[in-house]
């Protein structure tokens, strides 16, 4: 009877000490593996060690959820791993308590993994309450996508990064379907970009970091910085980042050992002679972000610096951002919603920039010495940075642009549902948009595209059309039940003028949208349109003054017939109206 208790006992003890740990694996109902990082021996974990490595940090805290996103183009989703010290991870909840979202974004280029090690390092370090970190959590709440591109970190090597110090292997730049997704946010062509427009949109970041390694010119940093242009956010995020958030973390980085300049793309080929920021258009992680009024930020580590400090480097940056928004979150909060508003109500949009090279600050630089040297290899001479002779002095900084091409937003656009493509990408960044409830027929602004320049290789998977010039007029449109209408009163105004005019250098039209339009369907046959072109012309005087003026003017046109009954053709009633016509319609002005 003894033993028969004794064996109940243990039974229960059993049965308890299970469901306790069936508790603790809830979260994620696989049980993950704690990982040892070996980036200190040049070692970056691979794409199935980083996500046990989440699902171990998932089952061993309350604290911690790692979330499933949609596919990729590999096939496998797209993870969110958030860290909640009050333990909601609903972003709708935490907005409406007050918390800040900072979110992370590692391996958009797996070759750059410094990032992928750094948040697993950072994420254990916060969940085990080291230092500060977990401190920060009273406000704010961090997300982790542990690897963008699964597809690129899948195909790893020890050669896919040929001027960079390790690590041992790394991940190949271009997804599974060898699309660079750091050129992807405007076009979305892949699976990759819907899932993190799903993730970015619901969890609203106030601060998003995208985790870099940078080719380029020798110097003595190891971090570098691309942020959101401070010209292309609205007043209160501009003033906040210049005044505050910028100096604060160029001063904290520097007490965490690891003092940073802005990204270093030299005017010409060394650093002396100046370095500018950029403008990143929609197309980019930071121009995409900013186009929602997020502030963003590349870190860009320097390839020739030892692997482990560019970990290092990394966590400290995102550490450094999320102390910043720990203090500050209140500014963060006013400042951004701020700028929403402004953004609703704004007439005028930039498409485009122009740097000024009249405006010059200057920045003290630590460089090497460079000088060229009768290259070993080739005949000619080769640029060397010699390390052994550092400097520190000032040099030229261009910061200041201005606007290239301005447009004045209409009150809405129209979208035809034919461009399904189109809607699906508006939808899936939040756009809201009516549906037209019965055929009917509108004045509408419309724009001729009167010329265009295509590269004649294919960038990113698409023929990008460039240096569009348009033609404004207006015309009555047959609109039809079920087309969209999409108003720009909304927060996604900026989004929404970028993607739909489409002399915007990332809209819908650049990225090869609406092709179709840009070759005509109709033709005529010079032999029968002949006896029409000569009866058009004596009914419209002035065309036929303006057809024999071009006749005796331009010799081209008057050694092709055919170019002569085509001018007839085109302004006869019989021309095509919708050839060269953009589909997308604006209110009239």
């Amino acid at each position: 009877m003894k033993k028969l208790a004794i064996a109940y006992l243990s039974a229960i003890v059993l049965f308890m000490l299970g469901f306790f740990a069936y508790n603790q694996l809830s979260h994620t109902g696989v049980k993950g593996k704690s990982i040892a990082l070996e980036f200190a021996n040049n070692q970056s974990v691979t794409y199935k060690q980083a996500i046990e490595a989440y699902q171990y940090l998932d089952s061993k805290y309350r604290n911690a959820k790692l979330f499933t996103y949609g596919k990729t183009d590999s096939g496998k989703p797209l993870h969110l791993f958030v860290i909640s010290k009050s333990k909601d991870f609903n972003p709708q909840s935490l907005k409406a308590k007050g918390y800040r979202v900072v979110l992370v974004n590692n391996g958009i280029h797996p070759g750059e993994p410094c990032g992928i090690d750094a948040s697993i390092l950072l994420a254990q370090e916060i969940l085990e309450r080291k230092d500060s970190l977990w401190n920060y959590l009273d406000s704010t709440v961090i997300c982790f996508i542990p690897v963008y591109n699964i597809g690129g970190a899948l195909n790893r090597s020890p050669f896919n990064r040929a001027n960079q110090n390790g690590p041992q292997e790394q991940g190949f730049r271009a997804n599974a379907r060898f699309l660079d997704l750091n050129r992807d946010f405007a076009p979305m062509f892949s699976l990759n970009a819907f899932s993190f427009a799903h993730i970015f949109h619901e969890w609203k970041p106030d601060l998003l970091i995208d985790t870099h390694a940078t080719n380029g010119a020798d110097y003595q940093y190891v971090m570098t910085i691309i942020s959101t242009h401070h010209q292309t956010l609205e007043e209160p995020w501009s003033k906040l980042y210049m005044n505050s958030m910028e100096p604060f973390l160029y001063r904290e980085m520097q007490t965490r050992g690891y003092e940073m300049t802005p990204y270093v793309d030299p005017m010409q080929d060394t650093p002396e002679s100046g370095i500018a920021e950029y403008v990143s258009s929609p197309r980019y992680t930071v121009g995409y972000a900013g186009a929602f009024n997020t502030l963003a930020f590349f870190t860009e580590t320097h390839m020739f610096k030892p692997f482990a400090d560019r970990v290092l480097s990394t966590k400290e940056f995102i550490a450094a951002a999320m102390k910043y928004v720990h203090h500050n979150g209140s500014q963060i909060a006013l400042a951004k919603s701020q700028s929403v508003e402004i953004t609703k109500r704004k007439e005028v949009f930039t498409l485009s920039w122009t740097l000024d090279s009249t405006k010059v600050n200057e920045l003290n630089f630590k460089g090497f010495e460079a000088s060229y040297l009768p290259s070993k290899v080739t005949n000619g001479k080769r640029l060397f940075y010699d390390r052994t002779k550092p400097f520190t002095k000032p040099i030229p900084f261009y910061r200041y642009f201005t606007p290239n091409i301005t447009v004045k937003k209409p009150n809405y656009y129209i979208v035809p549902q034919a461009w399904r493509e189109v809607i699906e990408r508006l939808r899936a960044n939040n756009v809201y948009m009516e549906q037209v409830k019965h055929d009917t027929l509108m004045l509408c602004g419309v724009y001729y595209i009167t010329d265009y320049k295509t590269y004649p290789r294919p960038y990113n998977g698409a023929y990008l059309n460039y240096n569009v010039k348009v033609m404004a007029t207006s015309d009555t449109i047959a609109v039809m039940q079920g087309d969209y209408i999409v108003r720009t009163n909304q927060e996604a105004n900026e989004y929404i003028v970028q993607m739909l005019e489409p002399h915007a250098p990332d809209s819908f039209f650049a990225w090869n949208f609406f092709n179709s339009i840009l070759q005509r369907k109709e033709y005529f046959s010079p032999y029968i349109f002949e006896e029409f072109a000569e009866e058009w012309l004596k009914k419209n005087p002035e065309l036929k003054k303006e057809f024999e003026h071009k006749l005796a003017t331009d010799k081209t046109f008057a050694a092709s017939t055919y170019a002569q009954l085509s001018f007839v053709y085109q302004n006869s009633p019989y021309s095509e109206k919708s050839f060269m016509r953009y589909p997308v319609f604006r209110s009239r002005e």
